[in-house]
């Protein structure tokens, strides 16, 4: 899934969706690190139907998706000299949304409905809560 070399004394990992290097890390501790988010993450990806209409991510973008939110959330881990430690906040963060919008704003529009009940489905959230979370998200990239 991923090219991993050494580059000096760091790790980078590297494929189409993904470009990171880590510090603190070692091939084996990477992919230990990898499967242990893989498995406790828990997207919805299953089709959304409103009116009729069926809204997704097709496998490609949800395998990006999975692939940049935890590779990121290990980054976090290492750049700040963390333990990695799987916990419920790192899914429930902002930045989670900011890993799922690109593909949800490019295929059905920032912030429609459907764009929104997506993004909101796909992270298990409560759709008003998910739409709060993205608005806060472009404020804080747009000030």
């Amino acid at each position: 899934m991923f090219t991993v070399r050494w580059e000096t004394e760091k790790l980078r990992v590297t494929n189409e969706n993904v470009n990171c290097l880590f510090s603190n890390l070692d091939p084996q501790s990477f992919n230990e690190a990898y499967n242990i988010f893989l498995q406790h993450l828990n997207p919805d990806f299953e089709p959304l139907m409103i009116d009729g209409m069926a809204y997704a991510l097709n496998s490609t973008e949800q395998e990006c998706f999975v692939q940049r939110f935890i590779t990121n959330w290990i980054y976090y881990y290492t750049i700040n000299n963390l333990d990695i430690k799987v916990c419920q906040e790192d899914f429930d963060h902002p930045y989670t949304a900011d890993y799922l919008l690109p593909f949800i704003d490019e295929k059905y529009g920032p912030d429609t409905s459907a764009s929104l009940a997506l993004g909101a489905k796909i992270l298990r959230m409560d759709t008003d809560l998910y739409a709060k979370l993205v608005a806060y998200r472009r404020w804080y990239y747009d000030r």
